[in-house]
């Protein structure tokens, strides 16, 4: 048996999120149906996060196992030849049998990206959300300080699902100017909540538009109440940018 780590970077936009389900195009179903034709087997894909409907992904990182000797090169140039537009292969390598793209994982950073604008931009609309008044970025970065640490975040848990454990660690959280006018909240932790990210953003919109402080974003993790935060931020603003696996 051998096991092999790809680096995918997906647009998510056209799928209904990475995990297979029956009737819809996942980016897992799309991996595992090319894979098996390549292999000549059925193959499992496994990932480091699932992420959601309309999520992208800059360098998700996924692992599979088979019995079959594989050139690793080989397979991402025939890989990329053969998966759909919206999904590239940037990497594929012969890893440990010990190496789990999900478990081992350290850290991961996630990418919230809005624009400022008056009007819809064509661009940016597929991958960003559009903001219609100025968001005042030096009060989130402020915001933002009070998300560092290791905390219960089931404040920004859309659904509790029967999980016990909301604790998470957030390493780093910041606005960052990508482009002309063109923002993300980046987020660095070792792992994340349902919707987490998205609901940080919409809390983090509240301080932006002077309707919370920065230092009340404490209060809000310490209420463990999904009502003091924000609103769901869509999907489609959402990036999983990078995984990192060790220091």
């Amino acid at each position: 048996m051998e096991r092999f780590k790809l680096v995918v970077q997906y647009d998510g936009t056209e799928f209904s999120g990475f995990q297979i389900q029956p009737e819809k195009r996942t980016i897992q179903g799309e991996l595992e149906r090319v894979l098996a034709f390549l292999v000549g087997e059925k193959v499992r894909i496994y990932a480091s996060g699932r992420t959601d409907t309309g999520v992208s992904a800059f360098a998700q990182v996924c692992h599979f196992d088979t019995e079959k000797e594989i050139d690793a090169k080989k397979l991402e140039v025939s890989l990329n030849g053969l998966l759909p537009d919206d999904v590239a292969v940037l990497s594929v390598e012969k890893v440990s049998m010990d190496f789990d793209s999900r478990f081992t994982a350290k850290k991961k950073t996630y990418q919230f990206r809005f624009y400022v604008s008056r009007y819809e931009l064509p661009l940016l609309e597929r991958s960003a959300v559009r903001i219609n008044d100025y968001a005042d970025v030096k009060m989130m970065n402020e915001a933002c300080k009070f998300l560092i640490g290791t905390y219960d975040f089931s404040s920004f848990v859309a659904a509790k699902s029967g999980k016990t454990d909301f604790v998470r660690t957030i390493y780093d959280a910041k606005i960052v100017e990508i482009g002309d006018g063109i923002f993300a909240f980046e987020v660095t932790g070792n792992g994340f909540l349902y919707n987490m990210v998205r609901i940080i953003f919409g809390t983090l919109l509240k301080v932006a538009y002077g309707k919370m402080k920065p230092e009340e974003m404490k209060a809000v993790i310490e209420a463990k109440d999904r009502k003091k935060a924000g609103k769901t931020m869509p999907a489609k603003g959402l990036l999983m940018k990078s995984v990192v696996y060790d220091d």
